[in-house]
This record gives C-alpha cells, structure tokens and sequence, in this order.
C-alpha cells in the first residue's frame, strides 16, 4: 500500500503536504509514497523526487520564518525568531518528517544544514567553533578569550550576555545569578561552552525539539547516532552539485592573468574533466566550503562580504604545487607549461595538501 498526496497546485506544495502527511499514519509513510500534481498525468519516482525537490526549497523559504542562512551563505541553521510564524513548531515538526522519510525512503533532499544542526540531530553537544557558522566575529572573540590570559586585562565579563530579542536588547543569564558572577581565567572555558550553548540550542531549542519529534517517527536516534555530523549530511543530501559553467562566469583573475590566458584555458578544461568528488575537493582547497551558496557562485562570501573565486598567477617551478587564500577564495595557480602539469600539480594539491592552505 502506498499513500497517495494529491496535490493541488505546486505553490501550496509546503502547507498541503503538510496537511496530508499529518493525516496518514507513520507505518502507511513508511511503505511508499506515491505524488500527483492535480492537472499532470506524472507520478512514479521521478514525481517524488520531484516533490522532495520541492519541499526542500520551501522549508527554507524565507516567507516561512523557519531557517535562516549561514554567515558564508552556503548553509541553513533553524530562525531563533520563527515565532513570528504562529504554526512554526508544526513546520518544523513536519520538516523533520520529511527528511525523516527521504532518508528512509533514500531519497536525497536539495538543502544543506549547519554543522551544528548535524550535531543536534545526532546529539552531538556543539563547541565553541560552531558558532562562526552563524556569527564568525564573535566565534574570532571566543576563541581569542580561551588563548589569551584574561586575569589583568579589565574585560568586566558576567555569566551573561545580551541578546537581541525582536529588536530589543536582554541580558540572559548563563546559569542561575550569571548576571552577579565574573568571568575569570579559571572559569572562562565554562562561560565559552555556556555562550555557545545559549547562541546555538539554548536560543532554538523548541525548533530543534520539535524538528526532532518528526524525525525520529522514521528513523530512531539509536539508528542515526551511528553517524557522524559529515556522514550524516552526505546521507541527507549528497555529493554538492556543481555548475562549472556558472563557476567559470563568476571567477576574477588577477596578477597577470585574464580569460584567454592558455593556463586559465587549460584550468577550466581540467576542472570540466573531473569528477563530482574532486570539483567538491577543489572548491573546499580554495573556499574552505564544499558548497556553492544557495544562489550559485555569485554569492560566494569572504572573509568581509561578498568575495567572487580569484585565480592569481604565480611565476612556475618545477613541482610547485597550487595554494589558496581561503579568506579571500583565490586560488594561487603557477604559470604551467602544459595542461597536462596543470592537471598532475593541481590533483596532487587536492588529494594530499587539501588543508595546506595559506593566509592571504
């Protein structure tokens, strides 16, 4: 027995899907789906994928309130403000169903999550380093508090922070009397764990409560914390698909080279001929992401706004390997003799110096 979603018009995909799958009971899911759109003779698997497509896109839709983007644009980390959307706990619940399902049913969802995220739904306890996903100045002042001697320098820490709360500042307590109690050399680590578990569960714990209600109907959390945060998200949503075209049309070249430059003519045609693993190995050597932004590689971020991919020429030695400024996504390319020293140099980097990178 399968359930049939019959669904009205594809705009209203998200709240009619919604409204079905809340009707069916879990063990009807569990033993197929089938989709038709009213109005299209289609259905089978290609109309399912279809409608994870689909749904994938509308659980991120702004219009929902539900997740809100990355600080690099490239992932989704649940709105600690979706209340403003009053059936918000009921859509995350429901999104938890549905990547609950694709993965039971294998099916691959086009959105990709937070590393924190990952961890919530593992049960993994985040650390300090997760929040430069949501906000990488603060995480920079955290781990600048953890390496440095704290004792002389006036910093006047609580056990407290402000939080913007619709637009307006409160100061939330880290524990019970934080307000009262100073952040010390000895207790700093504490008071980093305890800002981190605020900015990133503490803020979103009803969202992340609810969206595990949903996912766990389908897969229990003693199947899913086999995994780690990495394994989960390939398991989720697949090797990132990469457009080299829009790749190749958002790229700046500098320090001698341009476009007609045969190395850069050679580069292109290697990257065109690799496969779906090494481009993913490529854009993380050069970004330190193995995502394109949602938008495509014109909303690539750097380490101050909006950075395009860089390809900088440098002067060629035998061997000399590819470097990157992750910071500013340039790829330090050496002036090759030919595409096929281009190719070798360039596959030796990826393989084996994929975190050599240098700063700018």
């Amino acid at each position: 027995l399968k359930l049939c979603l019959s669904l009205t018009v594809k705009y209203s995909i998200f709240r009619s899907s919604c409204e079905m799958v809340s009707k069916s009971t879990n063990e009807k899911l569990k033993q197929g789906i089938a989709v038709r759109f009213h109005g299209e003779e289609g259905m089978g698997q290609g109309v399912v994928r279809e409608w994870f497509d689909i749904l994938s896109n509308e659980i991120i839709n702004p219009d929902y309130a539900l997740f809100t983007q990355s600080a690099d644009g490239t992932t989704f980390q649940p709105n600690s403000n979706s209340s403003v959307n009053p059936d918000h706990l009921n859509y995350f619940r429901f999104a938890g169903q549905i990547l609950g399902l694709a993965l039971y049913h294998r099916q691959l969802v086009n959105i990709y999550f937070t590393r924190s995220f990952y961890k919530h739904i593992l049960g993994i306890p985040v650390n300090y380093q997760d929040v430069s996903s949501i906000d990488p100045e603060y995480a920079k002042n955290l781990q600048w508090i953890l390496d440095n001697d704290i004792s002389d320098l006036g910093l006047e820490l609580t056990f407290s922070v402000e939080t913007d709360v619709f637009g307006a500042m409160e100061e939330v307590p880290l524990k019970p009397g934080g307000t009262s109690i100073l952040v010390t050399q000895d207790n700093k680590a504490e008071y980093v764990q305890l800002v981190t578990e605020l900015r990133m569960t503490r803020a979103i714990q009803p969202q992340i409560n609810a969206f595990l209600q949903g996912f766990h109907t389908f897969i229990p959390p003693s199947l899913i914390q086999l995994f780690d945060e990495y394994e989960l998200e390939l398991l989720l949503s697949g090797m990132p698909e990469i457009d080299v075209q829009d790749w190749n049309r958002n790229t700046e070249y500098t320090s001698g080279y341009d476009i007609q430059e045969p190395v850069i003519q050679w580069f292109w045609e290697v990257v065109e001929s690799l496969t779906q693993e090494e481009r993913v190995l490529l854009l993380q050597f050069v970004t330190g992401s193995s995502r394109v932004p949602h938008g495509g590689f014109a909303f690539l971020m750097g380490g101050s706004g909006l950075q395009k991919f860089t390809i900088a020429a440098v002067p060629y030695t035998s061997n000399l390997l590819p470097t990157s400024s992750t910071c500013i996504n340039m790829l330090k390319l050496p002036e090759y003799p030919s595409q096929e020293v281009l190719r070798d140099r360039l596959l030796v980097a990826l393989h084996c110096g994929s975190y050599g990178y240098t700063m700018a």
